[in-house]
């Protein structure tokens, strides 16, 4: 947490030292000095797109099966020996998570206000094995789909440099049932003009951790 803070405290320092100044005229009219501040126009980007991976969250969790992760093992110690006995014909392999995957487009309602959508997936696996042969003998499988209308809340707008959070909420379909689902960005940046990269600490469907890349286009004056 010490490094995350140092380097979001680096990304702060950038984006303010990357804003643009107003321009500065001093005119000389006989006894006189006319000042004159030009502020400049800064291009703002309407259209905004980004591809993103997060770790697992508890939402994510519970919606691939919290099994998988160890949850259920972990806290309920009794039935974990229970499925044991139960499954003792087999034994785990190695998991594979394939993170949570996102894809997200935001439009420039406002400087401070972006609307939008984003659509996640996920998706692990297991594979069980014959204690006796040790030969695989199936594979356990889980995975969910969401889409959610997103708004973004932008409260640092720089040229490079953009601090902001959003919040999202939606319909989440997975293996076993169809919920309602949300997903907060408590702290995000991203750095960069038209092509940019972000990173996001958050708590929802989306992971407590995100990293990922974007693209924003069509221009215009704020």
């Amino acid at each position: 947490m010490k490094r995350l803070s140092i380097f979001l405290a680096l990304i702060l320092m950038a984006g303010t030292l990357s804003a643009q100044r107003p321009t500065v005229i001093r005119e000389v009219e006989g006894d006189y000095v006319k000042i004159t501040k030009i502020i400049p126009k800064v291009t703002e980007k309407q259209h905004d797109i980004r591809v993103g991976i997060g770790s697992v969250s508890l939402f994510s969790m519970l919606m691939l099966d919290a099994d998988f992760f160890g949850t259920v093992d972990e806290v309920y110690s009794e039935s974990s020996f229970r499925q044991q006995i139960k499954s003792a014909d087999y034994y785990k392999g190695a998991q594979y998570f394939t993170g949570v995957l996102s894809l997200s487009y935001a439009y420039q309602l406002r400087h401070w206000c972006q609307l939008g959508g984003t659509v996640n997936f996920a998706a692990v696996t297991r594979p069980y094995y014959d204690n006796i042969t040790n030969e695989k003998a199936y594979d356990r499988n889980s995975y969910f789909a969401s889409i959610m209308p997103t708004v973004r809340f932008t409260y640092l707008n720089r040229e490079k440099v953009q601090l902001y959070s959003t919040v999202s909420l939606g319909v989440a379909v997975g293996v076993y049932e169809t919920v309602p689902c949300y997903d907060f960005t408590l702290f995000g940046c991203s750095f960069g003009k038209s092509l940019f990269g972000f990173a996001e600490i958050g708590n929802g469907l989306g992971g407590w951790g995100r990293v990922g890349i974007g693209y924003r286009f069509g221009s215009t004056k704020k």
